[in-house]
């Protein structure tokens, strides 16, 4: 049943792993990967969004394990907590039913660091988490750097980019010379290669599967609206396509919170992920997400990198990626392992030239699409007509406010009306009027009493 993953050099052990998790059959990445890493050389892989990267790393670096000795022996990077989680869980079910003897521990920056160098007391061969924390960690000689011989950058494209590089190469440097690099993304460009090499040896390989860059199963769709317009919208989408689970993308992450707000207000079940939140709020929304406790994660594009979560059918774009390949990897959250699913774009008349850009770059067709009565169906409204139903809005607000100031006008004149007919209120008298009218009473009544 796993005979093609053994033939691939895969231990009969870690094969019946993944037939415990229904993994029976390698993606071309695996198949073209981990003979390759197990040769020992350097890899630079791209693949698409949902095709196995991460087992095509991690089978070999766990055969390349040697148990008996106690240190870390690979270290896998990643640009975010998530991925990292991610990939951890990955490790532990492979631990869990097959790969007895070896062990990771997930170090992540914004964790209690007291905590993390107690598990690693435990000597784990495989550490995985983000670059900053582990090269403090090595610094602090909690980590023997000169025990690791396989390094794996996941998303390696976003960890060479201007931001990271400095201190993934700093981790790299810590280690031999002779360790083994990976990298692995969806894309890699020029820039990304060019720093890799820089770090590999000579006879690196290059691993570059030939599959369309977007997956084929995928719907690309774009909605014309206006900026103010845009939650309103996507209300709608929520409403009529009826999603299971759906990922809105933002390309400002100070705005994830006020829509998850607003989402929230109209009765839609959402939670949010950024850079910037606490690490538990990042988990904790999550958890929620893949367990269907909520239907919608507002996310930034630290959400695209690498996120598996199962059955999420729509991605929707409430700000259109100017770069193509925050594009790719947003589509990638949905539609994964050959399922079918729909990527949905927001965009005002001032950014269909995006949605044109995207195309070319990323050899795709985007329909454009409008919400009509609960249904997403073909469009070809334009400027124009967002227009002319601005100006319909605003008059049909003025006939409204007209409408309403003629019916208090109405009111008050009959109010007015009213009064004029009820009978005028006698004059109201003065106190000595009152106190001769009170000493004549009195003195009526004497008399009426005197004749009695």
């Amino acid at each position: 049943m796993f005979e093609q993953f053994t033939s691939l050099g895969i231990s009969e052990p870690l094969a019946q792993a993944l037939a415990a998790q229904q993994i029976t059959q390698p993606t071309s990445i695996q198949q073209e990967a981990i003979p390759v890493i197990l040769s020992g050389k350097d890899v630079i892989a791209r693949s698409e969004t949902g095709s196995g990267k991460t087992l095509a790393y991690l089978l070999p670096v766990f055969e390349k394990i040697d148990p008996a000795v106690r240190g870390t022996q690979a270290l896998i990077l990643t640009p975010t907590h998530e991925l990292a989680v991610q990939v951890h869980r990955q490790a532990e079910l492979l631990q869990k039913n097959g790969a007895r003897g070896v062990s990771s521990a997930l170090i992540i920056g914004a964790a209690n660091i007291t905590r993390q160098i107690e598990r690693l007391k435990g000597k784990p061969q495989i550490v995985i988490g983000s670059a900053g924390r582990i090269l403090d960690l090595i610094h602090r000689k909690k980590i023997q750097a000169h025990l690791v011989r396989t390094i794996v950058l996941d998303e390696g494209d976003r960890l060479l980019d201007d931001l990271n590089r400095e201190v993934v190469e700093a981790v790299i440097h810590t280690t031999l010379r002779d360790r083994q690099l990976l990298l692995f993304s969806a894309s890699v460009g020029a820039e990304t290669q060019k720093h890799a090499q820089a770090l590999m040896k000579e006879d690196a390989q290059k691993l570059f599967i030939q599959t369309a860059a977007m997956p084929a199963q995928l719907e690309h769709c774009y909605i014309l609206t206006q900026q103010r317009e845009k939650i309103l919208e996507l209300r709608k989408i929520l409403a009529g396509e009826k999603p299971k689970k759906a990922i809105v993308f933002l390309n400002n992450p100070t705005n994830i919170e006020v829509t998850v707000d607003k989402l929230n207000y109209h009765g839609i079940e959402a939670a949010g992920i950024y850079g910037m939140a606490h690490k538990t709020d990042r988990k904790q929304a999550l958890e929620q997400f893949r367990k269907g406790m909520v239907q919608v994660l507002v996310a930034s594009d630290i959400g695209a990198r690498g996120l598996d979560i199962p059955e999420v059918t729509h991605v929707i774009n409430l700000d259109i990626p100017e770069d193509p390949t925050f594009y790719l990897h947003r589509a990638g959250r949905c539609g994964r392992q050959g399922k079918t699913g729909m990527v949905l774009s927001l965009a005002t008349p001032s950014e269909r030239r995006w949605i044109h850009r995207l195309e070319r770059a990323l050899e795709i067709t985007i329909h454009q699409k409008e919400m009509s009565h609960g249904k997403l169906v073909d469009s070809t409204r334009t400027k124009s007509d967002l227009s002319a139903a601005k100006k319909k809005d605003r008059k049909d607000s003025a006939d409204s406010s007209q409408n309403l100031l003629e019916k208090q006008t109405a009111k008050r004149e009959k109010k007015r009306d009213v009064v004029k007919q009820k009978p005028a209120k006698q004059e109201e008298k003065g106190f000595f009027a009152r106190k001769a009218e009170r000493l004549a009473q009195k003195e009526e009544n004497r008399r009426k009493s005197q004749k009695k």
